[in-house]
């Protein structure tokens, strides 16, 4: 009596298709680190358990055993809290409308920049200091009230920015305002550092009219709010972490020393540059406009207010800063796709292009 043979019933099983890859859907290969993946997802968990020599077990690192669990949700896990962010636009709107809050008159535009920039950066009835040992969520959201409408306020100096109509000046804020930050508040780090204020693993800045301190290596930061992974574990997606992208940069800031005019211009390149690099049509045609106007007008500072002729070693160094910069938020970028695509957060923005080019 004939029956299947075993080598039947396996060709049987071979031609029978493969599940989907459980973490991004595509056609899955085999089964890796105890979950159905493709070769792409395989590889890149191979690639990164290398890098976690600190921890035994995955269990230690995640508390649970398998590392395959940013996509191991049930239908009920897809909740997604929603931020309105609006209030914020209509605020940064009314800013604008406003205008400059003090006139300020200077024949160099980088100059009014800069006069408007120190108002900004250092409040003079500001008379508070604080030290942030705890982040969370309404620090956060403190803290991207301050940064978006400080950038607002600041490009009110700039007569170029002011000619644009208002809704192209809003587009502008909110493709730069993140970028801006990192920059500023370098810049204000390094210059408490440099007078002693604070310690060398800290970082300043000023928001609203408080000036706070935080130490990267103590603080605690909790994203209960917006994922179910502490901050350490989210460490797994990024080698160059905070504290790591501070001391990279606060030391050749240091070293420079720059003054409000170059800060001034540093920080219109940045936010700029990157403008054009991830924008066509009329938001590129601005970006290539406002850097050449400013760079006109820094060789004009340079030689008629600080008679310097020969400035490419500043230039230089600048510019070195604004790199380091750009390459730490192409890594930040490609680290929230990775989190994009493993659906690590749970929360839904109303304008997620405020975060793009963060």
């Amino acid at each position: 009596m004939n029956s299947p043979s075993s080598s039947t019933a396996a060709l049987e099983l071979s031609k029978s298709p493969m599940s989907p890859c459980q973490i991004c859907g595509r056609a899955g290969h085999g089964n890796h680190f105890g979950a159905i993946t493709c070769r792409a997802c395989a590889a890149f968990f191979r690639d990164r358990l290398r890098l976690l020599s600190d921890f035994q077990t995955m269990d230690t690192f995640l508390g649970r055993s398998n590392l395959i669990i940013f996509c191991a949700r049930n239908a009920d896990q897809k909740f997604k809290y929603y931020i309105d962010l609006q209030f914020l636009l209509d605020k940064a709107a009314k800013v604008l409308e406003k205008g400059a809050e003090t006139p300020i008159h200077s024949q160099n535009p980088l100059e009014k920049l800069a006069i408007g920039l120190q108002k900004l950066r250092f409040p003079q009835d500001s008379n508070k200091t604080k030290i942030v040992t705890r982040v969370g969520r309404e620090e956060v959201f403190a803290l991207w009230e301050d940064e978006f409408l400080k950038v607002t306020q600041w490009l009110t100096y700039f007569n170029e920015f002011q000619n644009l109509p208002q809704m192209l000046q809003l587009e502008i804020v909110k493709r730069v305002w993140k970028v801006f930050s990192r920059l500023e508040k370098l810049a204000t780090t390094a210059i408490a550092r440099r007078q002693k204020i604070c310690d060398e693993n800290m970082i300043v800045a000023f928001i609203e009219k408080d000036l706070v301190l935080c130490d990267l290596k103590t603080l605690d930061v909790d994203l209960s709010w917006c994922t179910k992974y502490t901050f350490e574990q989210l460490k797994f997606f990024n080698k160059i972490d905070f504290e790591k992208q501070a001391d990279a940069l606060v030391q050749p800031m240091l070293d420079l020393q720059p003054t409000d005019v170059e800060l001034s211009y540093m920080l219109c390149q940045l936010c700029f540059h990157q403008l054009g690099k991830h924008h066509q049509g009329v938001l590129l045609e601005i970006s290539e406009q406002f850097q050449d106007s400013l760079s006109n007008h820094l060789h004009d500072y340079y030689v008629n207010s600080l008679g310097i002729k020969n400035y490419v070693n500043r230039i230089a160094s600048m510019m070195k800063i604004n790199n380091k910069i750009q390459n730490f938020v192409y890594h930040d970028r490609v680290k929230q796709e990775l989190m994009r695509v493993f659906d690590i957060f749970h929360v839904k923005y109303s304008h997620p292009d405020l975060f793009q080019n963060s």
